[in-house]
């Protein structure tokens, strides 16, 4: 492999360290003294003003350095409490934070001997591992960090760490007391996305259990240091090519493939895509991903698509046949995309120092070794798929499943001859043994006594046999799937088939019970009612219930460019909100918008040349097996017309779906959550709308990096940026305000009254109020206050409002403030000749619309306003009287 000195780039890496030393250094003081200074932050006790700098992130689009910081105390960590800073020309432009500002009654906790074992015990109690392995491979223990964690008023020393829950694909991130093991947080890293048609349909809470997500099993990932690379040297990419569906085409359904010749960005990748700095190679892996299928769900390497020496990735695909026909062409489009979504997303700043995703880091920052690890085909589950981003340093995953057709026949029966032409389309359940796992049963239908097996059924009544019921009906609420089959199971049953109430589309049954032995599926409605009346009428039907997997014409996520990158978009906001980990819980907040950003970053991905406002989008068609216009996934269709797509904040109000949540002692208990993927569907839908103004404003470009003046790049580049301002577990509002304050610090506001006019229009206006953020309540159906209390509102600054700036009424003529820019003071100048009788009002809001300051005057006695207590910094002042209607940007500038 060719090499080729690169001179400039490294004089740059040998003097990044020192630099980023010193630089930390300088900010330090920069923050030090703004929060000393910081209104919020002055009457608080001076030990809570403790940081240290934990990131620092040079901004080329802001123009400044994003700095992380994290509160201790004594030195220690504060769980959750952080802020990113923009800094530039030492001054603090944006400070976003979640520090404690209230001492706590008590800081307690010490370390002591046992920490391993309350760490295993911990693990233990998850089912989880208790070792993790290094990057040679090597067992190692859990890494562990202390923190103290803030719990009813007190401090509680804690050690953070990961687990993976084995067999479930969870990894748990817990922090558990120091002294007895409690455990004092926990939360799953592995964010699930059910993208499949019917992932927002429940039945009747009376009527059936909650569907559980199915998550295959994760990892803990590995920490190491960043891999060093002789710096002389940056290898010259392997030319490569592939045979893929590039980016816009969205699936099959919207387009075809084209064979591409390195198509990466030489700046985002500068070694191509199949070079760690050491290694070349000549499979679906580099720098960036490993792209392999795993079908056991082992989260090893099963398969990865081999190039040969060429590394020419062009291997056949026909996706009217079953999966195992395009293996190759599947785990190529894979690797194509996750490298794409590398290389695209670090040109807008998702880089090393953001804490992006790279075996090797050049030395320009940040951790290596964290390589997505992409899995096609997994084996863990069906209709689904996820990603998994822990820290820094630890490899992420992303997993693809297999979606499952929508005319599935699980049933098949046997005789008499009359029946074995007829085709039942089902779903599988969620508890109980896979049929795939299990192989076939067979056996005779039988009725079950009583009828929906809702009570104890005769013991030995049905032996042998396969239980027919109703899933609902006036049935007790307890009365859910897994019930139904455990009761079924103690009267003799070898399977159930359970068929829908109401409808002659199955759902997948959801419901947990790990005693359950016998497989569960569900049917339609009429094909239940006829096999009941056939029954009852005296007609003896065996039947077989199985999985026919090398049948099935399943679609394969791998080849879905939408859902890849959304999975990818998970990571791309958990590295770069707050301290780039744990900081999009919606346990914590339950406006966590993860599920809206990545959704809005699989559309501005997959926008195609010629699209405009007036082509509604739907999420997932192709793995929903929808029309390429189809509704998709989502509650409804993006688009900014109303007609098509008219929720608003105030629609967040009980988005709530029952699910189960398994505790650290294994015991598994119901609760009502956030629905997490309808309310980042509503922030999703904001920020479409937002991409259609900056269009309208600025021009469409499909390809974001084409045309770095569009507005289809420069709404990209501006949610970029306010992910690296906005705090950890931001709510709507934070969330917000940080596209806000990306486009002060970027444009100084050229956009602003452009943004908040878009957000107010959908509720999120200037006095819009989240409520409580609460978003776990325990059992099902909680009336869950904190998940219905958001308050929407229309309203816009006033400088946004038809009289902007400038922009005075005719009774307003010459009226000015002065001086411009402000140090302590400014004087209202108005013509002579004015009537100043009565109270005028005069009010000050900050760049987010905030009334900062408000006071009634008489103009014929007092003409200037005191704005000593204010930051330097841009506000809009209203003057209001009988006859002024005046407003005016100032600058304060001390």
């Amino acid at each position: 492999m060719k090499r080729i000195r690169l001179s400039v780039k490294f004089l740059l890496l040998c003097s990044f360290f020192s630099f980023s030393v010193l630089s930390a250094q300088k900010h330090e003081q920069v923050i030090k003294d703004y929060v000393n200074s910081e209104k919020t932050f002055q009457r608080i006790n001076p030990e809570l003003k403790a940081f240290t700098i934990v990131n620092v992130d040079p901004s080329k689009s802001l123009n400044g350095d994003i700095v992380g910081i994290q509160q201790t105390i004594n030195g220690i960590p504060v769980f959750g409490s952080s802020a990113n800073v923009l800094v530039r020309e030492d001054k603090v432009l944006s400070f976003a934070d979640t520090f404690i500002k209230t001492y706590p009654s008590s800081v307690k906790g010490k370390q002591t001997a046992q920490k391993d074992a309350l760490v295993s015990q911990a693990a233990k109690q998850l089912n989880g591992l208790t070792t993790v392995k290094n990057s040679e491979g090597k067992e190692e223990p859990i890494k562990t960090k202390l923190v103290y964690f803030a719990k009813s008023g007190e401090l509680i020393l804690g050690y953070l760490f990961n687990v993976e829950e084995k067999g479930t694909g969870n990894l748990w991130s817990l922090v558990i007391s120091t002294e007895d093991g409690s455990v004092l947080y926990r939360e799953n890293l592995t964010l699930s996305c059910n993208f499949h048609d019917g992932g927002h349909e429940h039945l009747p809470t009376e009527l059936s259990q909650p569907e559980q997500n199915i998550q295959p099993s994760i990892p803990a990932g590995t920490h190491s240091e960043a891999h060093k690379i002789n710096k002389n040297f940056v290898l010259a990419p392997d030319n490569a090519s592939y045979n893929v569906l590039p980016f816009p085409v969205e699936a099959p359904s919207f387009g075809s493939r084209a064979l591409l010749n390195n198509p990466w960005d030489i700046t985002a990748s500068p070694e191509g895509w199949h070079s760690d700095g050491t290694n070349h190679y000549t499979n679906t892996r580099g720098n960036n991903a490993y792209a392999y299928t795993d079908e056991n769900n082992t989260n090893t390497v099963q398969f990865s698509a081999d190039g040969g020496a060429a590394r020419a990735f062009d291997f056949p695909m026909d996706v009217t046949l079953p999966p195992q026909n395009y293996t190759s062409a599947t785990v190529t489009n894979l690797f194509y995309v996750n490298n794409k979504m590398h290389d695209v997303f670090y040109k807008l700043g998702f880089t090393e120092t953001a804490r992006n995703f790279q075996t090797n880091n050049f030395g320009i920052g940040g951790t290596g070794n964290d390589a997505v690890l992409a899995e096609a085909r997994d084996g863990g589950a069906y209709n689904n798929a996820n990603f998994q981003a822990p820290a820094d340093g630890s490899a992420p995953r992303m997993q693809m499943y297999l979606f499952e057709p929508t005319q599935m026949q699980n049933l098949f029966y046997n005789s008499p001859s009359i029946y074995t032409g007829r085709v039942p389309i089902s779903k599988t359940a969620q508890f109980g043994p896979a049929l795939e796992a299990n192989g076939p049963v067979t056996g005779n239908l039988a009725l079950s006594v009583p009828a929906d097996a809702c009570t104890a059924v005769a013991a030995g009544s049905l032996t042998g046999k396969i239980a027919l019921v109703p899933a609902g009906g006036a049935a007790p609420a307890n009365c859910g799937f897994a019930v139904r089959t455990k009761n079924l199971q103690n009267a003799g049953a070898i399977g159930v088939v359970q068929y829908h109430p109401n409808s002659d589309v199955p759902i997948t049954l959801g419901g947990t019970d790990a005693t359950i032995t016998i497989p569960t599926i569900m049917i339609g409605k009429t094909e239940g009612l006829f096999l009941t009346n056939e029954i009852t009428n005296g007609a003896v039907i065996n039947a077989t219930l199985k999985y026919d997997k090398a049948n099935y014409v399943y679609k394969d996520g791998s080849l879905d460019n939408g859902i890849m990158a959304h999975e990818y978009g998970h990571g791309i906001t958990n590295r770069m909100t707050g301290t780039g980990n744990n900081c999009l819980n919606y346990g914590t907040s339950n406006e966590q918008m993860g599920e809206g950003w990545s959704d809005f970053f699989a559309l501005m991905l997959t926008n195609k040349p010629g699209d405009n406002a007036s082509v509604p989008r739907g999420m997932a068609t192709f793995t929903a097996s929808q029309p390429t216009d189809g509704p998709g996934i989502r509650p409804a269709k993006y688009s900014p017309d109303f007609v098509v797509n008219n929720y608003t904040y105030a629609r967040t109000n009980g988005m709530k779906v029952n699910d189960n949540l398994r505790l650290t002692n294994g015991t598994v208990i119901p609760v009502t959550r956030a629905d997490v993927h309808s309310i980042g569907f509503v922030w999703a839908t904001m920020l479409w709308d937002l991409n259609w103004k900056y269009v309208e404003k600025y021009g469409y470009n499909s390809n974001v990096l084409a045309d770095p003046n569009s507005g289809s790049a420069r709404v990209l580049q501006l949610v970029v940026d306010a992910l690296k301002l906005q705090q950890c577990n931001p709510s709507f509002i934070q969330g917000r305000d940080a596209i806000l304050a990306a486009d002060m610090a970027k444009t100084n506001g050229a956009d602003k009254c452009l943004i908040w006019k878009v957000f107010a229009k959908r509720g999120l206006g200037v006095n819009a109020a989240p409520g409580g953020l609460v978003g776990i309540w325990q059992n099902y159906n909680q009336p869950a206050p904190d998940l219905s209390d958001q308050v929407e509102n229309f309203d816009v600054p006033a400088e946004c409002n038809a009289l902007a700036v400038n922009e005075a009424s005719a009774n307003s003529k010459g009226i000015s403030i002065y001086p411009n820019p402000v140090k302590t003071e400014f004087t209202i100048k108005t013509p002579s000749g004015m009537d100043l009788s009565g109270i005028t009002t005069v009010s000050i809001y900050d760049f987010t619309g905030k009334l900062v300051s408000s006071e009634k005057i008489n103009l014929n006695k007092q003409t200037t306003v005191n704005v000593n207590t204010l930051l330097n910094g841009a506000y809009m002042v209203t003057i209001k009287g009988n006859m002024i209607d005046y407003s005016q940007k100032i600058i304060v500038s001390k």
